[in-house]
């Protein structure tokens, strides 16, 4: 299969990303090809189990599949809230803190806005993401930690026995994590499993949580829980999530702020 091709392909699997379905028609003028080239496109890429073809067009097959593109793709989505939650929860960084930063593309947006403060001083970070990692280069004010692990090659995150060793020593003043969804009544939710264990181990060394999520992710559940709404210090999420939602934790003793 040529590059370009390839190529092609991925842009179809990121427009599907973010929308229930696509026609082939809005394929074929957003990649500038012709509508028997996206056909056969997708017919490749159904047969691979990426997609699933419905008349006129083809939508991912799980929601969940999003997670498993590349960070780039996940990094775009929804990304003008995701720098406004970033960027409050930078104001709940304070010099000489130690904070742990996960691997999920809204937390890296908190990893952006404190490049940014030159008030801060001698912190430390701890990233279980590649891409976070990768940010903080060059900043001569953060202290990067990196934690030893298996390396997703999907998400760019770092987990596996290695990493809870390393964790087991170390005090962490902050953790500022994501989710692939958010409930009051399931909590926080993830979709793979040695994340979800890493998060839960993470928990019970950070003295305060807090947790950094788009409002759409008030619309998902995960393949299993890795902390209840009790067990996180703050929610910082943008104007889109769903107020009922938001009005059930905070009424359950959760401090939920809206980055405006």
């Amino acid at each position: 299969m040529s590059y370009l091709i390839q190529h092609r392909q991925q842009k179809i699997l990121e427009l599907l990303a973010g929308k229930e379905h696509v026609s082939v028609t809005d394929l074929s003028k957003s990649l500038d090809v012709s509508e028997v080239t996206i056909r056969t496109d997708l017919n490749k890429l159904d047969k691979l189990g990426k997609i699933a073809r419905i008349h006129g067009g083809a939508y991912l097959i799980e929601e969940r599949l999003k997670q498993e593109y590349t960070f780039q793709t996940r990094k775009s989505l929804n990304h003008s809230n995701k720098q406004k939650i970033g960027a409050l929860a930078s104001t709940f960084v304070d010099s000489s803190d130690c904070i742990l930063l996960d691997s999920s593309s809204t937390v890296l947006t908190l990893a952006q806005a404190i490049k940014k403060r030159n008030d801060l001083k001698d912190i430390t970070v701890i990233p279980t993401g590649i891409w976070t990692a990768i940010e903080l280069m060059g900043c001569s004010n953060i202290n990067v930690l990196l934690p030893g692990g298996y390396l997703r090659h999907t998400t760019g995150s770092i987990t596996g026995l290695p990493t809870n060793d390393f964790f087991r020593d170390l005090l962490i003043q902050k953790a500022f994590l994501g989710a692939w969804g958010i409930s009051y009544g399931e909590g926080l939710t993830d979709t793979h499993l040695l994340e979800i264990e890493l998060k839960k181990f993470i928990i019970t060394r950070a003295r305060e949580v807090i947790i950094l999520v788009d409002g759409s992710k008030f619309r998902q559940i995960g393949l299993s829980a890795y902390a209840n709404i009790n067990q996180v210090s703050k929610i910082i999420t943008d104007a889109s999530a769903p107020a009922e939602e938001v009005e059930r934790i905070r009424n359950s003793g959760v401090e939920v702020l809206i980055a405006n």
